[in-house]
């Protein structure tokens, strides 16, 4: 092989490498790879006990607090009242407040260092990689708040409301039920569902192009909200922590909601 075809092989596999990029106020800020991460004078193997692997990992990890402030400066930590988006490479956007991420405990992990090309997840017929933020802390798990993304494609600053403007209840007043659903729809709902074009796209719109309260009843959306595991196979979680007043608000939202689709299509419900 001569030395100009091996320098363009080599270029076309950097090329394909996957990138994961950092933005704030619209505009990119920072793009990473694996190699550009191994450079990293703070890139180390890191140990935790995994809860989606079911037991002890190691990944090639740099500390998520340093990379933050590579990437949105030393002030990143200063905005208490911003949040964090992670969108991943199969729809899935979660969000956590800034604050949760000034923790010390979050990894991003680039490589798995027990398997190249990364390990599958059990039962699940997917992979963390090829960017993964894990938590160190015992207590810092997916249940308390602290957010572990997978497949991680991209990472922004901003505010929920600026983000998803089509998914605020505009016109219900602030302790009304529409507006506490909303509280609820955007800590567990919104990861997976878009409302009204905006959201996650693992699972379908709920508000376009009819909401989805105008073809299912409450009764049957609080159900299968509820124990989703015993109506089919699916990737949709049960939800049997809320209560029926979580669930009131719920469709509270999701009625406020379809009327303002409603009347923008001038129909009725």
């Amino acid at each position: 092989m001569g030395p100009v075809l091996f320098s363009l092989m080599l270029a076309a596999a950097h090329a394909a490498e996957p990138e994961l990029i950092f933005v704030s106020k619209g505009t990119e800020v920072l793009r990473v790879t694996a190699s550009s991460l191994r450079a990293r004078p703070d890139a180390r193997i890191v140990a935790v006990a995994d809860p989606f692997y079911g037991r002890r990992k190691r990944f090639r990890a740099v500390p998520l607090k340093s990379l933050f402030s590579t990437a949105y400066s030393a002030v990143w930590a200063e905005d208490t009242l911003g949040e964090v988006f992670f969108a991943a490479a199969d729809g899935y956007k979660s969000h956590v407040k800034t604050g949760v991420l000034m923790a010390d405990g979050g990894w991003l992990a680039f490589d798995d260092a027990e398997l190249p090309g990364w390990e599958e997840i059990p039962d699940k017929g997917a992979r963390a990689g090829p960017f993964y933020l894990f938590w160190t802390g015992g207590d810092q798990r997916p249940r308390n708040g602290f957010p572990w993304p997978m497949r991680i494609v991209s990472i922004r600053t901003g505010l929920l409301e600026d983000e998803y403007p089509k998914a605020v209840p505009i016109g219900s007043a602030p302790d009304s039920p529409a507006a506490r659903g909303w509280t609820i729809f955007r800590r567990d709902c919104i990861a997976c569902h878009a409302m009204s074009g905006q959201g996650g796209a693992v699972g379908p719109d709920l508000n376009e192009p009819k909401g989805v309260t105008r073809f299912h009843s409450a009764k049957q959306l609080k159900a299968y909200i509820k124990k989703a595991s015993e109506f089919r196979h699916t990737k949709m979680p049960d939800f049997d922590g809320l209560s029926s007043a979580d669930l009131n608000d719920l469709m509270a939202y999701l009625d406020h909601m379809a009327e303002r689709t409603d009347q923008a299509k001038g129909a009725t419900p």
